[in-house]
């Protein structure tokens, strides 16, 4: 991959996440209602979640548990699978059934977690609206086959999330430099020009807190 490109890319991402951050900093210095962590049950600082999406390759699956000492910060752990969409026929097959070779990464990807305090609070639901960033690592064997594969990327989430009491749903937008091709491993779509691309993704979830 190309270094200079690559340095210029995670400087925007750097960038972009120093914004976030401030923002939200910001906004916990200038609002005084924060209900991040407060439920009819009283304060939680647990939190486990589940979301999928889209990306440059093909799918993301991912669950997560995170901890929150404190109001607007927490740590997050995360276990999941990257990997090629399915072709329609092969739908409910195997790869022996359908002889079709499918790249697929496992990804462990522990990060910190900043949010907002309320931004809206829909008091006739009960409900409040949050922003949130996720900057973090992805740490994954390579797919299938590779060889060389890039085990230690940088990754970064951003998005907003709507808290009804302990249950939660977010949208979000992700980017990372972490390639499901990396080592050019077996796959069915063929591999792109460059193994090491920047990978961006949309995704959206559900979350509980305990």
């Amino acid at each position: 991959m190309n270094r200079p490109m690559v340095e210029v890319g995670l400087r925007d991402v750097c960038r972009g996440l120093r914004l976030v951050v401030l923002l939200l900093l910001g906004l916990c210095g200038g609002v005084s209602r924060a209900q991040t962590l407060q439920t009819t049950d009283g304060v939680k600082h647990g939190e486990v979640d589940f979301s999928a999406g889209l990306n440059t390759d093909g799918y993301e699956v991912e669950v997560g548990i995170a901890y929150f000492p404190v109001q607007y910060m927490g740590i997050k752990s995360q276990i999941g699978f990257a990997g090629e969409l399915k072709a329609l026929e092969d739908w409910g097959l195997d790869e022996e059934e359908s002889g079709h070779p499918y790249a697929v990464r496992f990804k462990f990807m522990p990060s910190v977690v900043v949010r907002s305090p309320m931004l809206l609070n829909w008091k006739q639901q009960e409900a409040g609206l949050y922003l949130f960033a996720e900057p973090g690592v992805v740490l994954s064997p390579g797919a299938s086959g590779s060889k060389g594969a890039k085990v230690v990327n940088w990754k970064a989430r951003m998005g907003v999330t709507m808290q009804f009491d302990r249950m939660m749903i977010f949208v979000g937008y992700g980017i990372s430099d972490f390639s499901l091709y990396s080592g050019r491993p077996h796959n069915y779509h063929g591999l792109p020009n460059n193994d090491n691309h920047t990978t961006h993704s949309v995704f959206l979830g559900t979350a509980y807190k305990f």
